[in-house]
């Protein structure tokens, strides 16, 4: 895995030492990625590009026509529509 194409905030799936471990990147450094283990009770906070088996990116929304009546969702806030 190319570590250069990871950034902060993004997911990614390491396998160490034959477990499995899913995390929130929070820094990439010198060829290292630490992260935020989605489970508490996982031990590694941190892989080389060589235990990353899986890279999610995250993206900006989609902003279609129909997002004009909506009021602009603020950074880091999420927003949910009922319909009634």
């Amino acid at each position: 895995m190319r570590v250069e194409r990871i950034a902060c905030g993004d997911v990614v799936k390491v396998q160490v030492r034959g477990r499995t471990v899913w995390g929130e990147v929070l820094e990439v450094k010198d060829g290292v990625v630490y992260f935020r283990p989605i489970s508490p009770a996982a031990g590694w906070r941190h892989a080389s590009a060589r235990e990353i088996v899986g890279h999610w990116r995250k993206t900006g929304g989609r902003r279609g026509d129909n997002d004009q009546d909506h009021e602009p969702v603020a950074h880091g806030q999420l927003s949910l529509h009922v319909w009634s």
